[in-house]
């Protein structure tokens, strides 16, 4: 189960993507793939099974990395 702070976490950028969505160009942008990044890993920590939770965060991080230096 996800924390409180996760929860409102994922209803922040949740109601950040509802502006945007309609935009086809929509997250190509490097801060909007780092949002999708983050989110992807916060979405993670609530699965159980450690090994494909742990590949996510680890391809959630190298994303995540190269749209920061973007």
């Amino acid at each position: 189960m996800l924390s409180k702070a996760a929860r409102a976490f994922i209803l922040q950028v949740t109601n950040y993507f509802d502006g945007h969505w309609e935009d086809p160009d929509w997250g190509r942008a490097p801060i909007n793939q780092v949002l999708v990044g983050l989110t992807l890993r916060e979405l993670a920590n609530g699965l159980q099974d450690a090994e494909a939770r742990s590949q996510i965060h680890a391809a959630a991080d190298r994303a995540i990395a190269k749209m920061a230096r973007a």
